[in-house]
């Protein structure tokens, strides 16, 4: 029998934290809240929940983030994986992705570097449309390329200060003339 020839291209690419100065358990406690990413992370302005979880220790299985990138004003996650003993978790998008994208998904997982040290690392899979994929696909690539080490940075911060990075800050100062103006 013929083999199948796969209808898209395969986008694999992994990431890791600097060391995050504060033990692993504590980092996890940070990352766990699926729904709070919006709270430390400059391009998601803020975060909706919803879902019943669907794993033990989780808040919520889904999440929409309402996002600061070009080209996005939101995206709807769905969580796939949540285990609180292994401090793992992952997501995939079902829903704001561009037609060519037929799949994204991400696997975080926190472990120790030292004493009172940790890391996360972020494991994306994406799965493009041969052709428009092909043609788009490079600048998804390097969107999330730019972005993960962001994330990851801006995480850092929260983590060990327990407030959010200047980056952070600013795009709260935005949102709040935006709302200011608004109301006005």
């Amino acid at each position: 029998m013929r083999q199948e020839q796969k209808k898209y291209t395969e986008i694999k690419i992994s990431e890791k934290s600097e060391v995050i100065n504060v033990s692993a358990d504590a980092l996890w406690k940070i990352v766990r809240e699926f729904q709070d990413v919006g709270n430390w992370f400059s391009s998601i302005d803020y975060v909706t929940a919803s879902g019943e979880s669907k794993f033990k220790g989780a808040s919520y299985s889904e999440r929409t983030c309402h996002v600061n990138l070009k080209g996005y004003s939101k995206v709807h996650e769905k969580l796939t994986l949540f285990d609180d003993s292994k401090r793992e978790l992952a997501y995939e998008l079902i829903e704001g992705a561009p037609g060519f994208l037929v799949f994204a998904g991400n696997h975080w997982t926190v472990s120790e570097a030292g004493p009172n040290q940790s890391l996360l690392s972020m494991n994306v899979t994406m799965r493009v449309k041969k052709f428009m994929g092909n043609l788009f696909g490079g600048q998804i690539r390097k969107t999330v390329l730019k972005n993960l080490p962001v994330a990851l940075s801006e995480l850092k911060v929260f983590a060990e200060t327990g407030g959010p990075s200047e980056a952070k800050k600013a795009r709260m100062e935005v949102l709040a003339r935006k709302k200011r103006k608004k109301a006005a």
